[in-house]
């Protein structure tokens, strides 16, 4: 069975150079006599929680067992960290990673694959689950690349994650060749968040990916990440290089899928836990919320923690009124998670409907908005100044127009430079961007009024007349505690 491991684990210590790269995580496959891991087996490898606690009557002195709450076991199997009993679902999916693991690593040849889909739902737990069950030998390692602050750290992240000694950060990339065409044992490298090593001109991509392909490596090459366009838009020459992964896109959780997931984790616990705390009913409200807006699995596993942690604390409160009633020993609440319990919850988390229209942006539709938010400062700055009574002047009146599209276009381009993290779209794409928003409610396109009275119109690089602008049609205050969240768009604002 394979065995994971880090190198922060073993030595006790995390190195300068870990903390420099980002953690990284390693699986060794060692063939063994035994049959692949199966879902059964993999189900015994959650957390063994006991329900009882001991403790002693100070009155006479004998000791009690004491029941503790079946929420301590049910709460611990719907935590994010808590590793799935199996994959429920996602048979497609399964199948055509497992395909590629057995051409590529499994018999020792390189190959590359790029997984997208949105957060949550289920891309590197899938491929994970499926890598613990292969019998071959080989090495995985999983290197998250978020914390790099360089793309091309992730060449020394790899070599680190594996245990090899890196001289320096300038050598990595000529020790990773070496080790891909001589090592005698194939890996898998995992990059999650792959995006993030998005550059200039994308290089440490490109030769990421030759490397894999190369027809003397034993490396095989996953990439993970949101966007399902990233190889042909930041990577187009990996095609004429003859270097294109294999694609496979994860779509989001249905509300079956969601359902079949949660009810499986609680399945896995009933032993210890007693009955089901969550009433199917609650189950499937949850489901049913979390798919309309994300389909996000892990939002389904916090609403469901959070409501069992609420129905626990008004099990507790109901308890102490009976104990301060009856002297007898009276049978306590049972604690049950209902559907009243999820939807505090949701409406907790979810907030407004206007919230979720704009946390459900893309980050492209986000730095449009940032756009906006930037030129609407500079223009009520400016007309603050034309504001001020002068002597023998009356008051200008506050303009409530929107924003020139094409000034907006300039401004956009012009943060996507100084953020030096991936290259603008193209206009008609920018276009498209507003439109699909104008769609939502978001915003709102009109044509300018000064278009109208045989004023300067701004003519787009196409030569098109171009005399539109933008407004917002919520408010504005809305809009930038959505940008704040977004740690690398609060900067811009």
């Amino acid at each position: 069975m394979p065995a994971t491991a880090t190198a922060a684990r073993r030595t006790g210590r995390v190195s300068p150079k870990r903390q420099a790269l980002g953690d990284a995580s390693v699986l060794c496959h060692q063939k063994q006599d035994q049959q692949p891991t199966t879902n059964a087996s993999i189900k015994s490898t959650f957390p063994v929680v006991k329900n009882t606690s001991t403790g002693t009557d100070m009155a006479t002195g004998v000791k009690k067992t004491k029941v503790a709450s079946p929420f301590v076991a049910v709460k611990s199997v719907m935590h994010r960290s808590t590793a799935a009993p199996q994959i429920v679902g996602r048979e497609s999916e399964q199948e055509a990673i497992r395909k590629f693991l057995e051409t590529t690593v499994e018999k020792g040849r390189g190959g590359s694959m790029y997984i997208s889909g949105n957060p949550g739902t289920g891309k590197t737990a899938c491929l994970q689950a499926l890598i613990r069950q292969s019998s071959a030998t080989f090495k995985s390692v999983l290197v998250n690349c978020v914390p790099l602050t360089r793309p091309g750290q992730v060449y020394a992240a790899i070599l680190d994650a594996m245990d090899v000694d890196n001289t320096s950060a300038d050598k990595a990339l000529d020790d990773l060749e070496q080790m891909a065409f001589e090592s005698k044992t194939p890996f898998l490298v995992i990059l999650d968040e792959v995006d993030s090593l998005l550059g200039s001109r994308q290089e440490v991509l490109y030769r990421i990916f030759e490397l894999a392909v190369h027809p003397k490596s034993c490396m095989t090459l996953v990439g993970i990440a949101n966007a399902l366009d990233l190889t042909d838009r930041f990577l187009p020459r990996l095609q004429a290089r003859n270097c294109v992964p294999v694609l496979l896109n994860f779509n989001p959780y249905q509300v079956s899928d969601i359902v079949a997931i949660l009810q499986s984790r609680l399945d896995s616990v009933s032993s210890a836990a007693g009955e089901p705390v969550i009433q199917k009913a609650a189950l499937e409200l949850c489901a049913r919320k979390v798919a309309a807006t994300s389909g996000d699995l892990r939002k389904a596993l916090d609403v469901c923690r959070q409501a069992m942690e609420a129905a626990e604390a008004d099990c507790k409160r109901k308890a102490a009124s009976i104990d301060k009633e009856n002297t007898t020993d009276a049978p306590s609440p049972t604690p049950k998670v209902s559907i009243m319990h999820i939807a505090k919850v949701l409406n907790k988390l979810n907030g407004s409907p206007v919230a979720q229209k704009l946390d459900a942006l893309n980050f492209q539709q986000k730095l449009v908005l940032c756009a906006y938010v930037s030129l609407a400062g500079i223009t009520a700055e400016k007309e603050k100044e034309k504001a001020k009574p002068t002597t023998g002047s009356k008051r200008a009146a506050p303009s409530t127009g929107g924003i020139a599209i094409s000034g907006l276009f300039t401004e956009y381009g012009s943060i996507c430079s100084r953020l030096s993290m991936l290259a603008s779209v193209t206009r008609s794409e920018f276009l498209d961007l507003v439109t699909m928003m104008e769609t939502q409610g978001i915003v709102a396109v009109e044509a300018s009024k000064a278009g109208r009275r045989g004023g300067r119109r701004i003519v787009s690089t196409t030569g098109a007349a171009d005399d539109r602008t933008m407004r917002l049609a919520v408010d504005e205050a809305d809009v930038r505690r959505a940008l704040a969240k977004t740690s690398t768009l609060a900067s811009v604002l």
